[in-house]
């Protein structure tokens, strides 16, 4: 076939279905070198099958869809093989370091090992611990593990902490402390009224440290809460009863002014 015979069809073409595809000059192509034209290559495609997916630098295959992260991103940290006896003084600084439960999976990811390994260096902890009758152990709390004090060392503890307690309070919980003791029982608007500022959160860390208790409800409308002082609040400062706080000196008041005289009457003419 010649281009002078597929010049009306590339017309055509051009006009409706767009540009008709290049032939060659000399003769039709023969179905056999159509086939041969059209057909892959079998070696390649097995080739191209085999091919290795994209691999990030530690070795890892790249997610479908997107491609392996570069540089230090796509790496991941490998496992620091460390001593017993330094994965067990590292696990104990954090419980020691720490006020709140680790898991077994942070301490794993931290120290970069085995969770299998952190466990068995738990348990040995453990049992140290009981063997040295120590006063503190490990305990399971939330999922995690944290050290506590024995029982048998509350009473001391307890002691020590609310004599600290009691010597940081700070001006305005004393200043409130002040109000509550003089006024009881009070309700939270008068205690505010009073210092004229909101009482909320140093009105809870008083009652917190045991100093005010809730004594009942007013007989009003809400029937709010009243607050006073507790038993505590009288060993704190050395009294026996309320009736012991120390009175404040009230300043006599002014004698009231004298009424002025009143004018002499003007006499009268006749």
């Amino acid at each position: 076939m010649s281009l002078e015979k597929i010049e009306p069809e590339g017309e055509a073409e051009e006009e409706g279905l767009g540009l008709p595809e290049a032939v060659p000059e000399e003769g039709d192509l023969s179905p056999e070198d159509s086939s041969e034209v059209d057909a892959p290559d079998p070696s390649l495609t097995a080739e191209a099958d085999d091919a290795p997916a994209p691999e990030g630098e530690d070795g890892a295959p790249a997610a479908p869809g997107e491609e392996a992260p570069p540089g230090e991103a796509g790496e991941v940290p490998p496992l620091i093989k460390i001593s017993r006896e330094e994965l067990q003084g590292g696990i104990e600084a954090l419980l020691f370091a720490t006020g709140e439960p680790i898991t077994v999976r942070q301490l794993s990811d931290l120290f970069q090992t085995s969770v299998h390994d952190v466990r068995e260096a738990i348990e040995e902890l453990r049992l140290e611990y009981v063997n040295s009758r120590r006063a503190f152990r490990i305990e399971d709390i939330a999922g995690g593990i944290q050290i506590l004090t024995q029982p048998r060392y509350e009473a001391w503890i307890r002691r020590y902490l609310s004599r600290e307690r009691d010597a940081r309070l700070s001006p305005a919980a004393f200043e409130t402390l002040a109000v509550i003791a003089y006024k009881q029982p009070i309700n939270k608007a008068d205690l505010e009224a009073i210092r004229g500022v909101q009482c909320g959160p140093i009105l809870k860390t008083l009652m917190d440290r045991n100093l005010v208790k809730v004594v009942g409800r007013e007989e009003t409308l809400g029937k709010p809460l009243l607050y006073g002082t507790t038993k505590r609040f009288l060993e704190s400062f050395g009294l026996s009863s309320i009736s012991g706080l120390p009175q404040p000196e009230l300043e006599a008041p002014a004698p009231a002014p004298a009424p002025a005289p009143e004018p002499a009457p003007e006499p009268r003419n006749n």
